[in-house]
């Protein structure tokens, strides 16, 4: 039996962490993008669900993964972990068919010292 996702509930400073991070990674991918010796790729070790609601509109906002999947131009890879199946299960609704796109289920140390960084 599936459990249902409880969507993290965020506040103000949270969504304007997301914006900064967002920026971030934009102005990140475009400086890489332009040294073609280099290849870059977004991991997020705490990827959860993709999305939050507003704690007090009750409104979806874009989670940290989902706006990195928008950046322009693209990562080469996505690495996306999280500890809660039931919001890894929501988080690949969004990244379905994307072969660009890798999800991990567990404890991010390991899966970034095991999995990932070897690669």
């Amino acid at each position: 039996m599936s459990q249902r996702v409880q969507f993290d509930r965020i506040g103000y400073w949270s969504e304007v962490k997301l914006d900064i991070l967002k920026r971030y990674a934009a102005a990140y991918s475009r400086i890489l993008s332009r040294q073609p010796s280099l290849s870059h790729v977004y991991i997020d070790a705490f990827a959860g669900a993709g999305i939050h609601v507003r704690k007090h509109e009750g409104t979806f906002v874009l989670g940290s993964p989902l706006n990195a999947l928008n950046v322009s131009p693209p990562f080469r890879e996505y690495h996306l972990i999280d500890v809660a199946p039931e919001k890894l299960a929501n988080l690949n609704k969004f990244v379905a068919g994307r072969k660009d796109v890798f999800i991990y289920h567990g404890d991010c140390n390991k899966i970034l010292l095991n999995q990932v960084f070897p690669n």
